[in-house]
């Protein structure tokens, strides 16, 4: 059963679903037909809501494609192991296929930047990517060791979901965790996260894709990548350090760096106005 879109989501009048091998899609696809292609991929716990205020600025000159991720928002929660990177890159490329949106480039956020390299790989010619907040790195010591594991024993307990989609339901509780990203964003926006927060299906899928992701294949691949990779990087980011996006734009030989002062994890959403200018200087630039 399709997921319910509520009427006071962002851009809901674009919503549809659509179905791939393994996944259930919530996408949005918005803008000027025919104008270049961009395909943004939303960060673990979050939807296609987080870029509605960005690409107000691009609707005009571009073909958006916005999808929430397997589990995430009014995508569907897919089946045992399909919430692995490699399986969300794949289904991601059968989606673009199956709706023929080829990105001409690829917006990723926080997990979604993963998702946003290798699928810029598969698509040729090979696409631009921007890259925000990159999770490109993983959690040291012991907390490397326990957090997936709470992560897969949280997924699997019967109610679990349920009971953390209860406590979500806190105002309080979820003004907190976004402050902890390092992002001050409106009260507006902060109420779709409480919306999200709240739904068991969400929680459950973000449970899911922390319990299956696994990117130690993808950092080995990445030393090695051509990829032309743009860093952007809110320098008060509490989620990721600043200094793993800063540490790969000094690995790969066709990226570049950019911090942007006073905002956090969720700088799209902090200064959508800044970060749209930013895709259009990419779209705009010599390829590499």
């Amino acid at each position: 059963m399709e997921r319910f879109v509520p009427s006071t989501w962002p851009n809901n009048q674009y919503s549809i679903h659509v179905e791939t091998s393994f996944h259930k899609w919530h996408i949005q696809r918005l803008g000027k037909s025919g104008g270049k292609k961009i395909l943004f991929i939303h960060g673990t716990g979050s939807s296609t809501h987080t870029w509605s205020d960005t690409i107000e600025f691009l609707l005009d000159d571009f073909e958006i494609l916005l999808v929430d991720l397997p589990g995430h928002g009014f995508s569907k929660l897919p089946a045992p192991n399909q919430s692995s990177l490699q399986s969300i890159v794949h289904g991601s490329m059968e989606l673009i296929e199956k709706i023929s949106f080829l990105p001409d480039l690829i917006v990723g956020h926080s997990a979604g930047a993963a998702i946003a390299v290798l699928l810029s790989e598969k698509i040729k010619p090979k696409c631009e990517i921007i890259c925000i907040n990159a999770a490109f790195g993983e959690f040291p010591g012991l907390a490397g060791i326990m957090f997936p594991i709470f992560a897969k024993i949280i997924a699997v307990l019967p109610y679990s979901s349920d009971i953390l989609a209860g406590l979500s339901k806190n105002s309080e509780r979820t003004e907190k965790l976004i402050a902890n990203t390092g992002s001050k964003i409106t009260s507006d926006r902060l109420e779709y996260y409480k919306v999200l927060f709240s739904d068991p299906d969400h929680v459950k899928g973000t449970l899911k894709l922390m319990a299956e992701w696994d990117i130690s294949e993808f950092l080995q691949h990445l030393k090695n990548s051509n990829s032309n990779v743009n860093f952007l990087v809110g320098n008060l980011d509490k989620t990721v350090p600043i200094s793993i996006s800063k540490k790969w734009s000094q690995i790969l030989p066709k990226s570049q760096y950019k911090e942007i002062e006073g905002a956090g994890h969720l700088v799209h959403e902090e200064m959508p106005h800044a970060i749209s200018q930013l895709i259009l200087e990419q779209l705009k630039a010599p390829q590499l």
